[in-house]
C-alpha cells in the first residue's frame, strides 16, 4: 500500500510499477500530483509487507528520477522490532509527477538530509514536559510531577491535560535549546529571534485536548502518567501519552493518545483510545481554548473543523481542530468567559466509535516568519 498522508487534504494519486530479482528487488514508484495545488513537502508512505518480494531482514535506498538519494524513514508502529512501513517527501507542482527508485541496500543508514527535523522527547529537567516539534510548530503537555506539585500546594505546578503551543518562528529544532537556555536563565517566554511560549493552557483545552462527555458532563483527565516513544524524526516522530483513568460512574475510562508530528504541516494528528469495562462512552470534546474571549470563533460542521483566531502579543495566533465531519455530534461555538478557565473553550463534540477518535490540531502565528 502506498499513499500519501495528508489524509484531509487533496490526496496524491500514486502508481507503481514493479521490477525484482530474486537477489536484489527494485521498486519503481511514479508520484503524481493531478491537482491545481502545489504540494510542498508531501509525504509518502509505502507499507513494506505490501512490496512483492519483500523480506523483513534488510533495507532499501531511495533514488529520484536523476539517481540522486533521498532521505527515508523506516518506522515500526507497533514496536515489535519490525519496520512496518517507509516513508519519503517530495514537493510537486499542479499535475507534475515524479518517478523514484527504491532498491535494496545493505549498507543503509538513516540519516538527515538537513537540519529539518521532527522530534519529541520527554523533559525531565522542567518538571517532566513532553514536547514535540517539526519546522513549524511546537508544542508540549504536562506529566505527573508537574500534578504532583500543584498537589503540595507548589503554585509552579499544574493539572492540566490541555495541549501548550511553542510559537517558534524557525524551520530548525528549538526544544532542546529553549529548555537549556532557559535553565541558564535565557527564558523561554520572551522571543529572542525564534520565538517564544506565549501560550497560555492553565486547565482549558489549549490547542486540541480532549475530554470525555458522560450524560452532559465534560470529564476532564489530569496529567498524563506515562509516555512511551515509537518513532522520532527525522521526517515523522509518533509517541504515546498514557492518562490516569478517569472515573465515570464509579467504573475507571483508561485513556491512551498516540500523536502524530510530520515534517511541513501545522497540525499534529491524534488518536485517542479509550478502554472502559463497564460504561458505555459515546462521546468525547477536542477543544480550543478562548483565552480572555476577544478572538474570533469560526467553523465548518460540513468540513469538521473550529478555529479560533485572536490576539498573541505583538500579532496574531489561530488554533484549530479537525476531524473526520461524519462522526461529530455537535460543535461548541459560544465564546462566552466563565470564572472556571476549564470551561473556556470551543470545539468540537465527536461520537467515539470502536472506543478510538482520531483528529488533528494545530496553529499558525501570523508572526512566525
Amino acid at each position: 500500500m502506498i499513499r500519501s498522508t495528508r489524509n484531509l487534504s487533496l490526496l496524491l494519486l500514486l502508481f507503481i510499477a514493479i521490477s525484482c530479482s530474486e537477489k536484489e528487488p527494485s521498486y519503481e514508484i511514479l508520484v503524481l500530483n493531478d491537482t491545481d495545488i502545489p504540494r510542498t513537502r508531501e509525504i509518502v508512505e509505502v507499507w513494506l509487507k505490501t512490496l512483492p518480494g519483500h523480506k523483513e531482514v534488510g533495507k532499501y535506498t531511495l533514488t529520484d528520477g536523476e539517481g540522486k538519494p533521498r532521505q527515508l524513514q523506516y518506522v515500526d508502529e507497533d514496536s515489535d522490532d519490525i519496520d512496518d512501513y517507509l516513508i519519503f517527501t517530495t514537493d510537486l507542482n499542479a499535475q507534475e509527477k515524479e518517478a523514484f527508485t527504491l532498491l535494496r541496500n545493505k549498507n543503509f543508514t538513516e540519516k538527515a538530509d538537513s537540519s529539518l527535523t521532527t522530534y519529541c522527547r520527554i523533559v525531565p529537567e522542567r518538571m517532566d514536559d513532553f514536547a514535540w516539534e517539526n519546522d513549524k510548530v511546537a508544542f508540549r503537555s504536562y506529566g505527573p510531577k508537574c500534578q504532583e506539585l500543584f498537589e503540595e500546594g507548589n503554585a509552579s505546578g499544574l493539572i492540566s491535560s490541555g495541549i501548550d503551543c511553542w510559537t517558534k518562528r524557525v524551520e530548525y529544532p528549538i526544544i532542546n535549546k529553549w529548555y537549556k537556555n532557559d535553565k541558564n536563565g535565557k527564558s523561554y517566554h520572551e522571543d529572542h529571534g525564534e520565538g517564544l511560549d506565549n501560550y497560555h493552557v492553565g486547565t482549558t483545552r489549549g490547542c486540541g485536548g480532549t475530554a470525555l462527555v458522560y450524560e452532559g458532563k465534560t470529564i476532564l483527565s489530569k496529567n498524563f502518567v506515562n509516555w512511551k516513544v515509537l518513532a522520532n524524526g527525522p521526517i515523522r516522530s509518533i509517541f504515546e501519552l498514557e492518562y490516569a483513568p478517569i472515573m465515570v460512574e464509579g467504573d475507571p475510562i483508561n485513556e491512551t493518545k498516540r500523536i502524530t508530528i510530520d515534517l511541513g504541516t501545522q497540525l499534529y494528528q491524534c488518536e485517542v483510545f479509550y478502554k472502559s469495562e463497564e460504561t458505555r462512552i459515546n462521546e468525547m470534546f477536542m477543544g480550543l481554548a478562548l483565552h480572555d474571549g476577544k478572538g474570533k470563533v469560526n467553523s465548518s460542521m460540513g468540513e469538521g473543523w473550529v478555529s479560533y483566531w485572536e490576539p498573541m502579543g505583538d500579532s496574531y495566533l489561530g488554533t484549530a481542530v479537525l476531524t473526520n465531519p461524519d462522526n461529530i455530534s455537535k460543535v461548541s461555538l459560544k465564546s462566552i468567559i466563565h470564572e472556571d478557565e476549564s470551561k473556556n473553550n470551543v470545539g468540537i463534540h465527536s461520537r467515539i466509535l470502536n472506543n478510538t477518535v482520531k483528529y488533528w490540531s494545530g496553529f499558525g502565528w501570523k508572526k512566525k516568519w
